[in-house]
């Protein structure tokens, strides 16, 4: 029988973000799902949700910041939105040589869709969690990412 140095992987504080980033990708996995059904993925979704959340227009290069892709992976987001009507590009408000992203007035109906579906799928997976137990995983979400940042 073998001993291992290594920490109990029982652990609560070792499983914590382990479950985590499999419970991020199971909801991941579900909006997906979900969007598919109004003909998105969740990639296209998120575009239309940061753009919603920003009253339907934002700098290229905020936008690609938001959704933590490489320029390449967004151009060609921006590209298939644009070709179906749910986005276009115009010159920069603050700096005339950048382009904003802004959404159509089909891709606004779109947004305002995908967000109602967000929200409800959020509201059924937190159903039955007391606030007062959302709040402490938030304030340990916090510190774990305080941490990261400051490595």
């Amino acid at each position: 029988m073998t001993t291992s140095s290594r920490a109990d992987t029982h652990s609560p504080t070792l499983r914590f973000l382990p479950e985590t980033i499999h419970i991020g990708r199971q909801l991941r996995t579900y909006c997906d799902a979900r969007f598919k059904t109004i003909g998105l993925t969740l990639a296209r979704g998120q575009v239309l949700l940061h753009l919603e959340a920003a009253k339907g227009r934002l700098p290229q290069g905020e936008l690609t910041a938001l959704l933590e892709v490489e320029h390449p992976t967004a151009i060609r987001l921006f590209d298939s939105l644009q070709a179906l009507g749910y986005l276009e590009r115009c010159p920069g408000e603050q700096d005339r040589r950048s382009k904003d992203i802004v959404l159509t007035e089909a891709g606004m109906a779109l947004a305002n869709e995908v967000r109602s579906m967000t929200d409800e799928i959020l509201i059924r997976v937190m159903q039955g969690i007391p606030e007062k137990d959302v709040a402490v995983a938030r304030k340990v979400m916090a510190n774990i990412a305080a941490t990261l940042a400051a490595m």
